[in-house]
């Protein structure tokens, strides 16, 4: 058996096979011209949603997936902060960075002087293009993930389905020219995010995808809107009011200790009295988002909301920062008493 792929536009109309499975977007279909149309607009919507990087994590996102969560955020903030605040926000792995949008454009019309920070540690992909027409999608570091060679669409990453042999030796005819594109994509430098340029090396043309959504780099283009690269388990260079972290923190994808590595990174990020919302949305169970919103405040946090079942990894955010409380009470008495002893 075989499964051809959507690696057109008119495919979209057709996604599934005769028997009722998924056919495979091809991620090309994320490069949209500019001014995007929109039926651009709706078909990057669709295909994002689909995307998987090597890490195991997809791009799953929609317009209406945070609507109950930034109601609750906004109540919060309100209670909090002053109107006249200037606060920082960042939207830590915003994915395409709409839903970043949406909130800040909640926040903007109670704080008129906040501004939003949208970041991810993939803004885009690139798109290899040979001289017979194949097609491979490579991560920024040039790690292929997609194979296109019309009609069929296969990842080079995940293995084929035993079910679909033919689809298997797409797969397997794909993989034999990855070191040559390795070694071709290395070559290649972008300036930022989104790059038009058209790169040339080896006999491959090579294009930049922002995975960003176009009305995300739109708003990137006033001083209120930033669009960042931003790896979420490396120390953060700024500070921030309030931190959303959303569907990161997964167990299926992390370990614990690499999980508390980033809550703990994520911590050190906010401000004396900063704000952290973090959590999943749960898409088997009608769409539910479980979040706990922090604040932390000397050293110790607190949990002021929660929404649904509330952050999973509740207590450990709790107890990375009772941790650090209890080392800076220690080192403060032992300050108070050599100061004592020298008085």
């Amino acid at each position: 058996m075989y499964k051809f792929g959507v690696w057109r536009p008119d495919d979209l109309e057709n996604t599934r096979t005769i028997l009722g499975k998924t056919r495979q977007y091809a991620y090309s279909l994320l490069r949209i011209p500019a001014p995007p149309t929109p039926a651009d607009i709706a078909r990057f919507e669709t295909v994002i949603r689909t995307v998987r990087l090597s890490s195991g994590i997809f791009r799953t996102t929609y317009r209406s997936r945070f609507c109950d969560l930034d109601a609750v955020t906004q109540r919060v903030l309100e209670r909090t902060y002053p109107a006249d605040q200037a606060l920082e926000l960042h939207d830590l792995a915003a994915s395409d960075g709409l839903l970043s949008i949406h909130w800040a454009e909640r926040v903007y019309a109670a704080f008129p002087r906040a501004r939003m920070t949208a970041s991810d540690v993939t803004l885009y992909l690139i798109e290899a293009v040979s001289k017979s027409g194949e097609t491979y999608i490579l991560e920024p570091d040039g790690r292929p993930i997609q194979y296109t060679r019309p009609p069929f669409v296969v990842s080079i990453d995940v293995p084929e389905s035993v079910a679909y042999p033919v689809n298997a030796l797409a797969r397997a005819w794909g993989r034999r020219r990855l070191q040559d594109l390795r070694l071709c994509s290395a070559e290649v430098r972008w300036n930022g995010v989104p790059d038009e340029q058209v790169a040339r090396c080896g006999g491959w043309t090579f294009r930049q995808i922002p995975l960003a959504h176009p009305a995300a780099l739109s708003h990137a283009r006033n001083g209120r809107f930033r669009l960042v690269h931003a790896d979420a388990f490396s120390p953060s260079q700024s500070k921030y009011d309030v931190v959303r972290v959303m569907n990161l923190y997964q167990p299926t994808v992390f370990s614990s200790v690499k999980i508390h590595e980033g809550l703990r990174v994520t911590l050190d990020s906010l401000t004396d009295g900063g704000i952290l919302i973090v959590g999943r949305t749960i898409e088997r169970e009608g769409q539910r988002n479980d979040v706990s919103i922090f604040q932390k405040t000397g050293g110790r946090v607190r949990v002021m909301e929660r929404l649904g079942k509330g952050f999973e990894f509740e207590h450990s955010v709790i107890a990375l920062q009772s941790d650090a409380a209890a080392m800076h009470d220690r080192f403060q008495g032992r300050f108070q008493c050599a100061k004592r002893a020298v008085d």
